[in-house]
């Protein structure tokens, strides 16, 4: 890769903790093979944390990784991704989270693409940044307060455009599904707030005047104008308000007038503003919906407790609903667990328990090693109240492979629930189910959902969610693209752009992106080009599993449920309806995975991607071609690649 240094700062700080001291790496030896984001940050990974770390020692890295066109004006390029060994993961392993608002934006003002933190420092402390200065700061009178405190003081200290990323109290007590979170309800799951509190870091703060110079400016303008075009009245800009009323406006990230579904600006009960965003706004909203007396804005009142003490709103939910199945069932009494079940639906129980766990009081401190743990330290029993959702790192269970059987090979592949890569397929179906319902609300007919799915998804037949064929290749080039996008820093909700109602075909432009990079970085590289970043960074990513004991002749299947528990209800599909051929509607409510259909998608997805076939190890010969013979000599000698 041959770059005047356009888009990157060319800088990446790395942290010790432990003795404070101060390292600047070079970027471009990385971005070279591994673009940026999520590439760079699992190479720093795979270099410096070893199988036998665990995410609490001080060796253990915490990565901040932004991406090239981060910080240049792009729409939707704000996103900064976080990688490190979660502890919410059982066993530990390499996992990564994506976050957005202004923090990733402000890494790349002060003059860094990233920061590798480790170590472990003696006291609490938070790391200032403010350009080319960098300092280790005593944070004392910061412990023990929460995410929203803490932003307020940081804020009074150094001025209203501080950016900043901390953990709250369940992050100080290591919890287990605690958080990192930012500006205008920004979170990244994980586990990340406990390796904070692990490093004993309570936040990072960043101030940065300049951003990354780009190649071609008036070529990324001419862009840019296209990106928002396309946008325009889009049914995801024009839905949202209307679904989330109380406040109809957009928290919106560094650099980008998109108005987003994902970022819709809530009221609460109290009266205060909660980002909500998708799941975390509605953690509590079925319960509280019970409740005569709470008022429905009570279940965004929730979600700022879980913010505030930096809790994982998907593990939360997993918890209550898996206490109200022991309270039921009559495994668990009050008088066990402190827990008054008879208050489910109130405010004041959600936020005794949140506390609770929190701050590792009573029977929260044992939810607070997380419900998978809790299973395993309570025993079968306890196991058996588990819903299908409970998982390592979000749900287990959304957008399921018994409701598309795309995403079953998307869950196997991915150390988390790939959330973004579900909504390749989940999301295009919901938009083709709006216009069924209503046609102005979406452009996305039978026809352009299957035009979409060829050209976004490298296959005739990837349209099709009742037969198996075209299903590998359809997950292994939405991997690609998602992890691409992950490396440039690019947002969910925007790319890749499958639609329009702007276009004479109403269908997106799966170029934007190389074009954007290539205006940006000056760096020339068409559509193939940018997705072999991808292959190749999955392909790192599978290499840093199995050496961290993934077996795939046992691992690469999905949970049992999808073969044995018929689909019953899918979020923005209720019927859980997908297209047919010709203007046929079929339904897969009902339905479970096919044990025989997942084999064949799996051995073709094997095949897609050049590894052996029988055992599921990648190739020495597939690893070189993608430029990664280091990492191939590293599993040939653990017997873990294939000659």
């Amino acid at each position: 890769m041959e770059t005047g240094l356009h888009g990157w700062c060319g800088q990446i700080l790395k942290i010790n903790l432990s003795d404070k001291r101060i390292e600047k790496l070079d970027t471009m030896p990385y971005a070279d093979r591994f673009l940026g984001g999520k590439g760079i940050g699992t190479k720093i990974y795979w270099d410096e944390v070893h199988p036998d770390i665990n995410s609490f020692d001080p060796e253990n890295r915490l990565i901040f990784m932004t991406g090239p066109l981060v910080a240049t004006g792009i729409p939707g390029a704000a996103r900064c991704m976080v990688m490190g060994k979660s502890p919410m993961l059982m066993p530990e392993g390499f996992c990564y989270g994506n976050i957005g608002s202004f923090f990733g934006a402000y890494i790349k003002r002060a003059g860094y693409d990233g920061i590798v933190i480790h170590g472990r420092s003696e006291k609490p402390v938070y790391l200032l940044i403010h350009d080319k200065n960098i300092r280790i700061l005593d944070s004392t009178t910061l412990w023990g307060k929460g995410v929203y405190a803490t932003g307020d003081i940081l804020k009074d200290k150094y001025g209203k455009t501080v950016r900043y990323i901390t953990t709250g109290v369940a992050g100080e007590n290591m919890c287990r599904s605690a958080n990192l979170m930012t500006e205008n309800d920004g979170s990244v799951t994980g586990g990340f707030g406990a390796v904070f509190g692990s490093k004993n870091l309570k936040a990072i703060v960043v101030m940065g005047r300049h951003n990354p110079s780009v190649a071609s400016p008036e070529k990324l303008k001419e862009l840019n104008k296209e990106v928002y075009h396309l946008c325009k009245g889009t049914s995801a800009t024009d839905s949202a308000s209307e679904e989330t009323a109380p406040v109809a406006k957009t928290a919106h990230c560094y650099q980008c007038g998109i108005d987003c579904e994902f970022r819709t600006v809530l009221k609460t009960a109290s009266g205060k503003n909660l980002a909500g965003m998708c799941q975390a706004a509605y953690v509590y909203t079925e319960w509280i919906e019970k409740k005569k007396d709470e008022p429905d804005a009570a279940a965004y009142d929730a979600t700022k407790i879980c913010n505030d003490l930096s809790i994982c709103t998907m593990e939360i939910y997993n918890i209550i609903e898996w206490l109200e199945a022991c309270f039921k069932s009559g495994y668990l009494t009050e008088q066990e667990t402190g827990i008054n079940i008879r208050n489910l639906g109130e405010l004041a129980f959600f936020e005794n328990l949140a506390n609770m766990i929190a701050h590792r009081k009573g029977f929260g401190n044992i939810l607070a090693e997380g419900l998978l743990r809790t299973g395993e330290k309570l025993g079968d029993e306890a196991k058996s109240h588990f819903s299908n959702q409970v998982a390592g790192v979000g749900s287990g269970a959304e957008y399921s492979g018994q409701a598309y059987l795309t995403n079953a090979l998307l869950y196997v592949f991915e150390p988390r629930q790939p959330i973004s890569m579900l909504h390749e397929v989940s999301l295009m179906v919901a938009e083709w189910v709006m216009h069924m319902d209503d046609p102005g609300s979406s452009p996305v007919t039978a026809d352009i959902f299957r035009t979409v799915a060829k050209m976004f998804w490298g296959h005739e037949k990837a349209w099709d969610l009742m037969t198996y064929e075209g299903k590998a290749c359809a997950a292994a080039t939405i991997i690609d693209r998602t992890i691409a996008k992950d490396c440039l820093g690019l947002c969910d909700n925007v790319w890749p752009l499958k639609f329009s109602w702007h276009t004479p075909g109403y269908t997106g432009n799966p170029t934007l992106e190389n074009q954007l990079f290539s205006a940006a970085t000056g760096v020339k590289i068409d559509e193939a080009g940018l997705m072999q970043y991808g292959e190749r960074i999955f392909n790192l990513q599978r290499a840093i599993m199995l050496r961290e004991g993934l077996v795939p002749a046992k691992d690469d299947f999905p949970a049992d449920f999808n073969f044995t528990d018929p689909v019953e209800e899918i979020y923005l599909n209720p019927d859980i309806i997908v297209p047919g051929p010709g203007k046929k509607v079929i339904s897969r409510k009902g339905m479970v995975l096919d044990r025989n259909i997942y084999n064949k998608m799996r051995n073709d997805f094997y095949v897609i991607r050049e590894w052996d076939p029988i055992s599921g190890l990648q190739k020495t010969a597939t690893l070189k071609r993608l430029g990664l013979t280091d990492i191939a000599q590293e599993l040939e000698k653990s017997g873990l690649a294939i000659k």
